[in-house]
């Protein structure tokens, strides 16, 4: 991320803008990405799915999965992969020379980086993007 110094503030800020990596053109950001998968959401192919989803009901979620690829696994199988891809799990767990970076992985964890005025302007932001959808955040646990 060129220019961005790996500080709150600056990460803010070029997430604001639209210069973070992984969007394909300047001045597009996550709510962007969303959208351009909307009209599809009901395409037999697509399946919009939440890190809050998965993390408040993550065996209802993962057998959506499942369902969703057409793989099917038994209750030893979903209580093993559930285990394996927790957070702790994947934090602690090896990844040979290459660094992972971990928050905390809690629904909420926000307010403990965002101003007030972070807060509002992303709030303002997102609802002036996605207004017109069906789409809503879980901010909160």
């Amino acid at each position: 991320m060129d220019g961005i110094s790996g500080k709150w503030d600056d990460f803010y800020e070029a997430f604001i803008a639209g210069k973070q990596p992984g969007f394909s053109k300047e001045g597009e950001w996550y709510p962007d990405h969303i959208l351009s998968w909307y009209p599809y959401r009901y395409d037999d192919n697509v399946l919009f799915v939440t890190y809050e989803d998965i993390k408040q009901n993550t065996s209802t979620e993962l057998k959506q999965i499942c369902d969703f690829l057409g793989v099917k696994r038994s209750d030893e199988e979903i209580s093993s992969i559930i285990k394996n891809t927790s957070f702790d799990h994947m934090k602690n767990a090896e990844y040979g020379t290459q660094t992972m970076f971990y928050r905390k992985g809690e629904i909420g964890d926000w307010k403990n980086h965002f101003t007030v005025a972070q807060s509002e302007l992303m709030d303002e932001k997102i609802r002036n993007k996605l207004s017109h959808t069906d789409i809503k955040f879980v901010f909160e646990n």
